[in-house]
């Protein structure tokens, strides 16, 4: 198992390794959004987040692909506007049914901007 895998099982567990502690709280905060969400699609966004998320500029990111989690593309562009995600994942295979289900690109990019208003939060406490 690699570490990233190993980091999201643990940050679902309830474990939170060192250093994690805004992710694991920004998954939580994901996990009470999306309630009816299973625990596959939980851990390939944890997965994706670990792999980390680059924001290009606002309202656009770039999500690594991996193939063993389903992709057949090495990146995806998620974009933000007018309060409505989009994902170019949506233009592939079976790509309607990921637009209705919110896919794990654009989970990825919502745990990685709620740890990251976390991770600036916990900055301006401790100045």
């Amino acid at each position: 198992m690699d570490e990233r895998a190993e980091k999201a099982r643990e940050i679902m567990r309830g474990r939170v390794p060192k250093g994690f502690e805004s992710l694991a709280h920004a998954y939580r905060e994901l996990r009470s959004e999306f309630p009816d969400k299973s625990d596959s699609w939980f851990f390939r966004a944890l997965y994706r987040a670990l792999a980390g998320v680059e924001r290009l500029r606002d309202g656009h990111w770039l999500v690594k692909g991996f193939p063993e989690l389903g992709d057949r593309k090495p990146v995806y562009n998620v974009w933000l506007h007018e309060g409505r995600y989009r994902c170019d994942c949506f233009y592939r295979a079976h790509g309607w049914a990921r637009e209705k289900q919110i896919c794990t690109h654009i989970a990825a990019v919502m745990l990685w901007r709620r740890q990251t208003r976390l991770s600036e939060f916990r900055e301006l406490g401790t100045r």
